[in-house]
């Protein structure tokens, strides 16, 4: 009331334009920020609008800046004046773009995005044995291998794009936050048994985690870790089935880069198949050291595993030089690794 109390709305009436200049720029400016940041959450389609304009209007905190600003002698009484007429006014046209948005904007929104499933909708997927949280990349190939092999899942995803997209290739893909216990029940975790947790968001993921834990302890969940810190925050909740969402990728390109370089492919499939294990189980004693305070542990095992690893490595490279050399083979024999042009097939 003191700072509308101060306005010299004589100023103000004379420079309807300038107030409205203030106006248009800012909310615009503020809009466009706010349009990114709700991609980038993601905030679903149909509450951005709702999001966008009660976080574009000016803020009271502004009129105490500019009262600081005329005290300090920055601004003139009449700048004053103006600027706080334009946060008013940007106030006052809130409701009013929000009933526009109401009536106009989100009828076109809700014919483009997919509605949270009711319990008509999901019925059919309550009674399958695997849901599904999170249908991006790592999600999509979890599920068409179910599918392929005749498994129904129920799928779940709060990205109402990626839920769209999915369906127009016939996936049927419910849209909802795995995060909410009432959705999780409609979609059938109380009779279901596994929960393949795919989401890519490492918070959303432990949330998701934590909440099955406690209320469907029945629940298998098989888990996708985005890395070794993510890895460790799901075996703490009790989640056994982890899988690091680039390690087998990694390895296959490894096992690529081995046969390049002239190791047969049966034998580059067993490094990288021993590498994994010695990877999970390294991993495994690691998370016992576990401790936000004792990295030096952390690095120090992990230097210890490599180490032993690449000993390990070295000790079989070498036995396998002196059999090949027991069975008859010359100093210029095939190594392990080394194809040379007519020395194949020599035992």
């Amino acid at each position: 009331m003191a700072v509308g109390m101060s306005i010299d709305f004589g100023v103000v009436l004379a420079s309807p334009m300038i107030v409205a200049g203030i106006v248009a720029g800012f909310l615009l400016v503020k809009a466009a920020v706010l349009v990114a940041i709700a991609r980038a959450m993601p905030v679903p389609l149909l509450e951005r609008p709702v999001f966008v304009i009660l976080l574009a209007q000016g803020g009271e905190f502004g009129f105490v800046v500019f009262q600081a600003a005329q005290q300090a002698r920055l601004l003139s009484g009449a700048q004053t004046s103006v600027l706080i007429a334009a946060v008013a006014v940007s106030m006052l046209l809130t409701p009013l773009l929000l009933v526009a948005a109401d009536r106009l904007l989100l009828p076109r929104l809700n014919r483009r995005s997919p509605r949270s499933p009711t319990m008509d909708e999901i019925a059919e997927a309550q009674d399958a044995p695997i849901i599904i949280a999170g249908s991006g990349r790592y999600g999509q190939v979890v599920g068409r291998l179910l599918f392929a092999n005749g498994l129904k899942a129920t799928v779940l995803d709060h990205d109402a794009e990626a839920v769209e997209g999915l369906r127009q290739f016939g996936w049927k893909v419910f849209y909802g936050d795995a995060g909410r216990l009432d959705l999780m029940r409609v979609a059938g975790a109380e009779r279901a048994r596994v929960l393949v947790l795919a989401i890519d968001g490492v918070e959303p993921s432990l949330a998701v985690a934590k909440m099955v834990r406690e209320h469907f302890p029945h629940l298998t969940i098989v888990a996708r870790a985005r890395n070794v810190t993510h890895y460790f925050a799901l075996r703490r909740l009790g989640v056994q089935h982890v899988e690091r969402e680039t390690l087998d990728s990694a390895l296959m390109s490894g096992r690529s880069v081995l046969e390049l370089m002239g190791w047969e492919p049966h034998q580059a499939r067993t490094l990288a198949l021993r590498f994994r294990r010695h990877s999970i189980e390294l991993l495994e004693q690691m998370e016992k050291l576990q401790d936000p305070s004792d990295q030096g542990a952390l690095i120090a095992a992990s230097r210890l595993g490599r180490q032993q690893l690449e000993e390990t490595f070295a000790r079989e490279r070498d036995l396998a030089q002196h059999r090949h050399a027991l069975a008859g083979w010359d100093s210029d024999a095939e190594l392990p690794g080394d194809r040379r042009e007519g020395k194949q097939g020599q035992a």
